[in-house]
């Protein structure tokens, strides 16, 4: 974190597969990078990557399948595939109180800014 915040002021990407604490996401959007948020989420053990999903704003996530791993709830333990992003989305929008074409809709935003589409 120290070395991103020293050397990557101004650059922009995604903390892929996001796995860490609430805290520290914040940072990380503070600083103009977006959340990786992938199947984990579904998981039920997963909770403090639900309390991050709850935390940072929506304007701040990315979806990632991070194919072939860690497939979301109901293929968890299957190889992964992007059309298992809804699952994902879904997950966004229950811990979110929004609707899943919402999610979508934003994270979509979200990715054509990162990557300048």
């Amino acid at each position: 974190m120290e070395i991103m915040k020293e050397y990557a002021s101004g650059l922009r990407g995604v903390i892929h597969c996001y796995s860490y604490s609430a805290e520290m996401a914040k940072e990380y959007v503070k600083m103009g990078y977006y959340i990786g948020i992938g199947g984990v989420v579904t998981f039920k053990n997963a909770k403090k990557l639900k309390q991050v999903v709850q935390e940072i704003p929506l304007e701040s996530i990315v979806l990632e399948t991070d194919c072939p791993y860690l497939a979301p709830v109901p293929y968890r333990g299957k190889r992964n595939s992007s059309l298992y992003l809804p699952y994902v989305a879904e997950e966004i929008a229950a811990l979110k109180g929004a609707a899943a074409e919402d999610v979508v809709l934003q994270t979509e935003e979200n990715a054509r800014k990162l990557y300048g589409l």
